[in-house]
């Protein structure tokens, strides 16, 4: 385990690179392993390095996030619209776990949040143009699609309600509100290559992303759970 605490996130970053080049390469088989196995190296890299007996609410829900993260790869490892709708939902959960998180560090004071609206207003026009954009291949996955997107939406927005906080603003520069930025950018790739393109190179794109945005968010959650 020691090693995990030390090495953890190089670990990480070897096994993405290697699930990437199985994308890259077509191997299906091997993609699978090496996907389920990124959030299992962040989580234990945080448990390892998570301050012993201290913050045990906000341990429960950012291990929550992570394991709802974890049931999202696994359940968008299968095709099919019941499966994908799974994944959506589990990463629903996820965001709601973060911004549940990133409220608690830090509350909405709606008189000084220039921060929260300024990011709100971004990612609002950024899905809606999405959506526009995405309508006519959506058929009756809109209304899910919409749902989620809110829920990443306010996910963004709260990292960066941070950004106002002077205990956090420097983990929410340098880890929260990059590692919810490449969520956003993760997911709409995704939801344009599930949707329109079909091109197996987007699916690099979405993992480097994602799996970079992950492991600026567990960084994150590192140093605050450290003090």
């Amino acid at each position: 385990m020691q090693l995990i605490k030390k090495d953890g996130i190089f670990i990480f970053w070897v096994v993405l690179f290697v699930h990437c080049g199985f994308i890259y390469f077509g191997k299906t088989e091997y993609r699978h392993i090496t996907k389920l196995l990124l959030i299992p190296i962040l989580f234990l890299y945080l448990v390892q390095n998570a301050k012993k007996g201290s913050y045990p609410n906000s341990k429960l829900i950012i291990y929550a996030g992570l394991i709802f993260s974890f049931l999202g790869d696994l359940f968008l490892i299968y095709t099919g619209t019941g499966f994908f709708i799974a994944g959506m939902v589990a990463f629903m959960l996820t965001h709601i776990c973060y911004t549940t998180f990133f409220l608690k560090a830090g509350n909405i004071q709606f008189k000084k949040a220039t921060e929260f609206f300024i990011a709100a207003i971004l990612v609002t026009v950024l899905s809606i143009k999405l959506l526009q954009f995405l309508k006519p291949y959506l058929g009756n996955m809109e209304i899910p699609v919409k749902i989620y997107m809110a829920a990443i939406c306010i996910m963004s927005a709260s990292a960066a309600n941070l950004l106002g906080n002077k205990m956090m603003k420097i983990i929410a520069t340098t880890c929260f509100v990059p590692g919810a930025a490449l969520f956003v950018l993760s997911d709409s790739v995704l939801a344009l290559n599930q949707f329109l393109y079909k091109d197996p190179f987007l699916d690099i794109v979405v993992m480097l992303s994602y799996g970079y945005a992950q492991c600026l968010l567990v960084q994150g959650f590192a140093k605050y759970l450290k003090v």
